[in-house]
């Protein structure tokens, strides 16, 4: 599901603002999560007091998670191969060896994330007739769905920092397009300016 993007473009730059409000609100959903977590279950076993309530609440993240991915799913596939593109024009280092893992492991989920919705669409299509929004036929595999991809969201919500340090030390690489500049001596520029001036 490539959408094609080039490096530096005004698209590429409004997809990786949009990846960072991904993940800023990532941060925020967990965050909120782990509070309710720790607030609603036994601090000693981690089981929770009420575990309807927490399969709840469970779902709630895993929705909002998805939801703020919305904005970035499409150009999801795009943005990593970007990021693949400018690494291989970045020297070999631990560091970029450690942001190549990093842009691979954005590559599975992403996948994984298209093989989960894929699978949703299938799966709602064999429902039953009956089996509509708002029905826990329709609301508990829903529910599946999300719980399967909120792990590979939260890869997205891990290594999608590693996209703006790749695309910064990209930006930073000497153009190979550009034309190199020459230094001239200023001998030969006073000579060359003198010959000009008698033609």
């Amino acid at each position: 599901m490539i959408i094609s993007l080039q490096p530096a473009s005004p698209a590429h730059r409004l997809c990786l603002g949009q990846l960072a409000i991904y993940l800023r609100e990532s941060r925020q959903i967990l965050a909120a999560w782990d509070a309710y977590s720790d607030q609603h279950c036994d601090p000693d076993t981690h089981q929770p007091y009420d575990e309807a309530a927490y399969g709840r609440r469970q779902r709630r993240r895993d929705f909002d998670t998805l939801r703020a991915f919305g904005r970035v799913y499409r150009r999801a596939d795009g943005l990593v191969h970007v990021a693949e593109q400018q690494l291989t024009q970045l020297p070999a280092s631990a560091r970029t060896r450690r942001y190549t893992w990093q842009v691979r492991e954005l590559r599975d989920s992403t996948a994984r994330l298209y093989a989960v919705h894929d699978e949703w669409l299938a799966m709602r299509r064999a429902l039953p007739a009956q089996a509509r929004p708002g029905t826990q036929a329709f609301e508990d595999p829903l529910a599946e769905s999300y719980a399967e991809a909120w792990h590979y969201l939260d890869q997205w919500a891990i290594h999608g920092q590693a996209l703006f340090a790749i695309n910064a030390l990209a930006q930073r690489q000497p153009k190979a397009s550009a034309p190199a500049s020459v230094m001239v001596p200023p001998a030969l520029k006073a000579a060359a300016a003198s010959s000009a001036a008698r033609r």
